[in-house]
């Protein structure tokens, strides 16, 4: 699979100036539906506890604790750290190599993470090591058309262009994990989407198909029991 991943990553981490805050409105619309889906698909309780991978600015970090989680966040970038109001909850480290045991959450999740790495079967594959069995992942669709475009039109983000459904599922199978629940979800966007556009954007989450991303909920190989893969 083409990786399509521009080679000044952690320069435009460190020195983007503009992300929107992961208190507002329309950041608890984008990610607490995809909390919800991800936890009923893997029957996650309110009081799990959750590693939050390439946590950014808390995004969904702040929603998986406002949710009840016991969560931790790992982020490469210190910038995006010292943006985040859940800074405490963060340690800073890469995807490749998370600083923690074997088995230490009962969910490890990740949002628009993977298109940003050369290698993102290995990070599945250490997600997988620290969870007790769930790995949930939420990427961008590029099947939904205004997401391509934002795609190709970014040279940072352009990887998202190799990434579907299809491409999740077999990235979760390389680092032996089983889909046990894949959706195509949303019509808000974390960083674009103005205020006023959310009752436009969740009436096309009820009633239209192919949300601007791809939310997958797994187990390990060795957790799994029924190994189906079911559409939301």
């Amino acid at each position: 699979m083409a990786r399509l991943v521009n080679a000044h990553q952690d320069a435009h981490w460190e020195n983007r100036r503009t992300y929107r805050d992961p208190r507002d409105t329309v950041a608890r619309a984008f990610a607490v539906p995809k909390i919800d889906w991800i936890c009923d698909a893997l029957d996650i309780g309110r009081d799990a506890s959750v590693l939050d991978v390439g946590a950014g600015n808390g995004m969904f970090t702040w929603w998986w604790r406002d949710r009840g989680a016991r969560v931790r966040g790992v982020e490469l970038s210190q910038k995006m750290i010292e943006r985040s109001p859940c800074r405490q909850l963060l340690v800073r480290g890469s995807a490749y190599e998370l600083p923690f045991d074997d088995g230490s959450f009962d969910v490890v999740f990740e949002a628009n993470l993977l298109h940003h790495l050369e290698q993102p079967a290995d990070a599945l594959r250490e997600m997988a090591r620290v969870s007790r069995g769930a790995v949930a992942v939420c990427e961008p669709n590029r099947n939904h058309v205004p997401m391509a475009m934002f795609g190709a039109m970014s040279s940072v983000c352009r990887g998202l262009l190799a990434y579907s459904r299809h491409t999740l599922i077999s990235l979760a199978a390389e680092a032996d994990l089983a889909v046990v629940g894949a959706t195509a979800h949303g019509y808000v966007y974390e960083n674009r989407s103005p205020k006023l556009s959310l009752p436009v954007a969740r009436r096309l989450e009820r009633v239209s198909p192919g949300g601007a991303y791809v939310v997958l909920a797994c187990r390990s190989a060795a957790s799994n029991h029924d190994g189906d893969t079911h559409d939301a």
